[in-house]
């Protein structure tokens, strides 16, 4: 199975991202009926925590917070002293999903705690962008905008489109996979003419149907696009997020085959997107989700 029947966890730190997080975590917890877990990591410093976190009872007031945000999830709050994300990933193995706000309460734009939680865990991991979006009590999560995926036919990528198809199902909306291809031919500044690559762009699409058919198969309500688009995977997939509800993307995990030696498409497209992005990671030992 893509998902375990266990808890939603949330990271909070009482900032207004943790919070717009905590609120998608709310909702994933409401429609999947799970338990949700406000989780709040203390450091192993003697000194007083400070920001603020300090004098509260963090996690307590998430879960009362998420009570009230979304009314019938039972939500239980748990504070625990460690290094944020060793105790996160801990938690990430009786999991059904964790999430994280991209940044926290230092403010810094992909911080150190999603950015490792990107890389790996043992769970599907939802980082949620400028969560501070939906910190105000008046905040209306997107519900109408698809879900996308890329895919790249990689084990990671087959990770991704199960999950993709889940989520899609679980919300009502279209799903849309998107396969970035790249030719030496492709037409770049400074070239005087570009050459028909319809052949190319052919292929990659139908080889992109027939990696589909089989979810398209167990998910037939499921509207789907499929779409190939030429250029970067990463620029690619930013520009997609501008106008997606929630982006799934694969990771390589230490079983897969291949391992890039450069800086993968899924940690940089984390950097930039727009929407929240969910890492679709394999169990440990696991049989993947191919």
């Amino acid at each position: 199975m893509a998902y375990r029947f266990g808890p939603v966890v949330a990271g909070v730190d009482g900032s207004e991202h943790s919070l717009g997080a905590l609120r998608w975590a709310a909702e994933q917890a409401h429609r999947y009926t799970r338990t949700l877990l406000a989780l709040s990591v203390l450091p192993e410093s003697p000194s007083p925590p400070s920001g603020p976190s300090r004098d509260r009872d963090v996690a307590a007031e998430a879960a009362a917070e998420a009570r009230r945000w979304r009314v019938g999830v039972a939500a239980v709050a748990a504070t625990e002293v460690g290094r944020p994300v060793a105790v996160l990933r801990r938690h990430a193995g009786d999991a059904r999903l964790l999430v994280v706000a991209d940044r926290g309460a230092g403010g810094r734009a992909l911080g150190s705690v999603s950015a490792a939680l990107g890389v790996r865990a043992d769970c599907p991991v939802l980082i949620v962008h400028d969560a501070r979006r939906w910190a105000a009590p008046d905040a209306v999560l997107p519900r109408r905008g698809p879900v996308v995926v890329g895919y790249d036919g990689s084990a990671s990528a087959r990770r991704a489109l199960r999950v993709a198809f889940e989520e899609a199902a679980g919300r009502g909306s279209r799903l849309v996979i998107v396969r970035v291809w790249h030719h030496p031919d492709l037409w770049r500044p400074g070239r005087p003419r570009c050459r028909d690559l319809t052949a190319h762009e052919a292929a990659v699409r139908g080889g992109l149907h027939e990696a589909v058919a089989p979810w398209r198969a167990r998910f037939p309500h499921v509207d789907v696009e499929v779409r190939s688009e030429p250029g970067e995977a990463a620029d690619a997939l930013t520009v997609v997020s501008q106008w997606a509800a929630l982006m799934v993307l694969g990771t390589r995990c230490p079983d897969d085959a291949g391992q890039p030696a450069t800086p993968s498409v899924m940690r940089r497209v984390l950097e930039r997107a727009a929407c929240p992005v969910l890492v679709a990671h394999s169990p440990p030992g696991g049989p993947g989700f191919r």
